[in-house]
C-alpha cells in the first residue's frame, strides 16, 4: 500500500514539473529596446579679439556745433486769417451809461422754512381675541352621545283627538360634564308637548362634548319625540 502511494506522488510531481515548463514556455518574453551609444565631437570655438584702444579727445579740439532741426511753417487751411486793426485807440474816452427800457423785476422773497408740528401719536391699544366660550355641534370632535333620560306620559288630550306622537326642538346647551339647560323652544307640532319634552331634557345627561380633546360648553338642537 506505502509502495503505491510513493509512486502516485511521484507522478504526479513529475506531471506538476511538466506543466510549469510548458507554461514557462508559453510566457511571453518582454522586448528589450536596444540602445545605441554615440560619440559626441566638441566644438571649440575662438575667443573673440580683444576691443580697439580708446582714444581720448583733443583738448584744443572744439566741440561740434549741435545740429539744428529745421522747421518748415506750413499754413492751417481750417483758420480764417482775421485782418489786424491799425486804427489807434483812445483808452482815456468816456463812456454813456447804460440804461434798460424796463427796470428789472423783483426776485421773489423765499418763504421761511417752517418745520411741521408733529402730530401726538396715539398708542394703538391691541385687543386681546375674544375666548370662545361656547361651541356649535360642527365644531366639536364629535356628536355627544345621550346616555339617560327621563320618563313622561304622554297627554290625554292628545290621545282623545287620535293622535298618538309628536316632536318638540329645544335649543340646549350642555356643560362640560354632559349636564343639559334649556335655552329655548324652537317648534313645536303641538304645544300640549312641550311640557313633557322639557321634563325629558332637564333629566337628560350625555357625554361631555370634547373639542381637540378638551371638555367645552356646547349648544346644539335637540328633537324631543314623545309617543304614546
Amino acid at each position: 500500500m506505502n509502495f503505491r502511494s510513493t509512486i502516485i506522488g511521484i507522478a504526479a510531481s513529475a506531471i506538476l514539473l511538466a506543466v510549469l515548463g510548458i507554461a514557462r514556455l508559453f510566457t511571453i518574453q518582454p522586448q528589450i529596446v536596444d540602445l545605441t551609444v554615440r560619440e559626441v565631437d566638441t566644438a571649440i570655438f575662438q575667443p573673440p579679439p580683444p576691443p580697439p584702444p580708446f582714444e581720448e579727445p583733443s583738448p584744443d579740439a572744439p566741440p561740434p556745433p549741435p545740429a539744428l532741426t529745421e522747421v518748415s511753417s506750413i499754413p492751417d487751411p481750417t483758420r480764417i486769417p482775421v485782418p489786424l486793426a491799425r486804427v489807434p485807440m483812445d483808452i482815456t474816452a468816456p463812456v454813456e451809461n447804460f440804461f434798460a427800457d424796463t427796470p428789472p423785476e423783483t426776485l421773489p422773497l423765499t418763504p421761511p422754512l417752517v418745520k411741521p408740528i408733529a402730530k401726538p401719536t396715539t398708542p394703538e391699544v391691541q385687543v386681546a381675541p375674544a375666548v370662545k366660550t361656547h361651541y356649535k355641534q360642527n365644531e366639536l370632535d364629535g356628536t355627544p352621545r345621550l346616555l339617560r333620560h327621563g320618563s313622561v306620559t304622554f297627554p290625554s288630550s292628545l290621545s282623545k283627538q287620535g293622535i298618538k306622537s309628536g316632536t318638540v326642538t329645544l335649543e340646549v346647551e350642555l356643560t362640560t360634564t354632559g349636564s343639559v339647560f334649556i335655552r329655548r323652544v324652537i317648534s313645536s307640532t303641538h304645544a300640549e308637548l312641550i311640557a313633557p319634552a322639557r321634563k325629558v331634557a332637564e333629566s337628560a345627561r350625555f357625554t361631555p362634548p370634547t373639542k381637540n380633546g378638551q371638555a367645552v360648553k356646547a349648544i346644539m338642537n335637540w328633537p324631543i319625540t314623545i309617543e304614546k
